[in-house]
């Protein structure tokens, strides 16, 4: 079984895998993608909604980011075994830009 959250943090492949970059995959070629980025499947077993669910949340985050900013109140430790969550949550108070 692959775990796709390890395949993206392989540092053979990534400079810095533990760093947050979007945009790390940009300069690979098509055949290194293809093979270690899969966060919506592959193949025949692609998500149905890997499209709709890439443009809602790139709208979702392009609002929080350009409309408000946050306070971390307390937690955000990042644990990965093998997904991505915050091992005691995460508490953030977020307020509207002016």
């Amino acid at each position: 079984m692959v775990l796709t959250s390890v395949l993206h943090m392989s540092p053979e492949i990534y400079k810095d895998p533990l760093e947050f970059n979007p945009w790390r995959w940009k300069d690979l070629d098509s055949q290194t993608i293809s093979k270690n980025f899969t966060p919506f499947g592959g193949g025949t077993r692609q998500c149905a909604g890997a499209d709709y669910s890439r443009v809602f949340l790139s709208m979702f985050i392009h609002v929080l980011v350009t409309k408000y900013r946050w306070r971390n109140i307390k937690g955000g430790k990042i644990r990965r075994d093998p997904h991505l969550r915050f091992e005691d949550g995460i508490h953030i108070k977020l307020y509207e830009k002016h």
